[in-house]
């Protein structure tokens, strides 16, 4: 466990003086307390994904730290609420993430259409090409656990549409084709099952007692009722037809840009040990074309063994693509583990100074606490706090 005392230490031979909250009142985290589900973009919930940075945190981070026309880049993007949040700001998105999931949901929120009517005959049009695979379509050659939670007819036309969407690379009709891929409600897809991570509900909903629950659910109506959703709220930028985006699926330990490009980064790396970013969606990334959820794991979850290794290893590239002045902004939870609380803001403070030989300056650290409400992590590591690191590249 770092020392407190010592990166405080750190901090104040840096800067003079350890700058608190007040130092800079747009980051008062009373900016965004309180559930996004009814203010925010409804394009940020075209998915569920688990540990997803608040869209109104993102919004405050971006405005604070970049200017219009700058380049911002997310380098663990996870569901492209940063990126999201960017272009509609006005700045330049760049995201990157190993997940095929978060890659195909980045790009559809950045591709979303201007227009709800653009968008309905997009995934309409799918549909109807997807309507002529269908006869080609074998449902029993999903593996077992997939089939289990579709009607065969349903899996038909759900295998169907992402053969046609991906052909296509339809980003944006694939992330609300996975938005409505398993839940209990009637306009989901699959037998009940929960909403965030994939597990039937069949105790609970049995189908004797259930039957409608598991009959046929046709995919057609409940796709355009998603899109439609989509954009209930509110409406995009006049420009957002001009928008400026990049999305890249790589491991951050090695970013696909290069040197000094970049103004401002905004991001919030894994939590080590907090989620399991490819088991909690091992069903959407199957149907994405990732069989073997168990490897891709291995790389996404931060262990506690490599962690300090592999993010110092990022934060020399993350320091690498900045150009100087720029400003790193991460979002950090502290893990409660055996007793006590690792301070992972802490951790990675002293990492970027000692391993980009003093190119970074710690500038602040924030704190937020995280009510239960926004809590999703495993019971074993609850993330309590959040804090707000922000560095500069000298």
């Amino acid at each position: 466990m770092v020392d407190r005392a010592n990166v405080l230490a750190l901090m104040q031979s840096q800067k003079g003086t350890v700058q608190t909250k007040q130092d800079h009142p747009s980051l008062d985290p009373g900016l965004w307390q309180g559930s996004c589900n009814g203010r925010e973009s409804s394009l940020q919930q075209l998915a569920p994904y688990i540990g997803k940075m608040k869209s109104a945190m993102a919004r405050v981070l971006v405005k604070e730290f970049s200017k219009p026309g700058e380049t911002v880049l997310d380098p663990f993007c996870g569901s492209g609420v940063v990126p999201f949040e960017c272009s509609v700001l006005g700045r330049r998105a760049w995201a990157n993430d190993l997940s095929p999931y978060a890659y195909v949901l980045t790009r559809g929120k950045l591709e979303a259409p201007t227009h709800l009517e653009t968008a309905l005959q997009r995934v309409k049009s799918a549909i109807q090409r997807a309507e002529e695979e269908v006869p080609r379509i074998d449902p029993s050659s999903a593996p077992d656990w997939v089939q289990a939670f579709f009607h065969p007819a349903t899996l038909t036309e759900v295998l169907a549409a992402f053969r046609v969407m991906r052909e296509r690379e339809d980003f944006f009709s694939i992330a609300c084709l996975l938005g409505i891929l398993h839940h209990q409600r009637p306009g989901f897809l699959s037998y009940p099952a929960s909403h965030l991570v994939p597990y039937l509900r069949t105790e609970k909903y049995p189908s004797s007692e259930y039957p409608e629950m598991y009959e046929y659910r046709d995919l057609c109506s409940r796709l355009v009722a998603k899109v439609r959703r989509a954009y209930r709220r509110p409406k995009l930028p006049s420009d957002w037809d001009k928008r400026d985006y990049a999305v890249w699926m790589a491991n951050a330990m090695h970013l696909p840009m290069d040197s000094g490009t970049v103004d401002s980064i905004v991001s919030s790396p894994p939590y080590f040990g907090a989620l399991d970013y490819a088991r909690d969606n091992r069903l959407r990334l199957w149907f994405l074309g990732c069989e073997d959820w168990r490897q891709l794991d291995e790389s996404l979850t931060a262990r506690r063994e490599t962690y300090s290794r592999e993010m110092a290893v990022c934060l020399r590239e993350m320091h690498r693509v900045l150009k100087p002045g720029g400003r790193c902004v991460l979002v950090l939870g502290d893990v409660r583990r055996a007793g006590g609380t690792e301070r992972i803001a802490d951790l990675l403070a002293s990492i970027a100074v000692g391993s980009t030989g003093d190119g970074f300056t710690v500038d602040a650290i924030y704190e937020d606490r995280i009510p239960d409400a926004r809590r999703s992590r495993r019971a074993t590591s609850k993330t309590l706090v959040e804090r707000i690191l922000v560095m500069t590249k000298r």
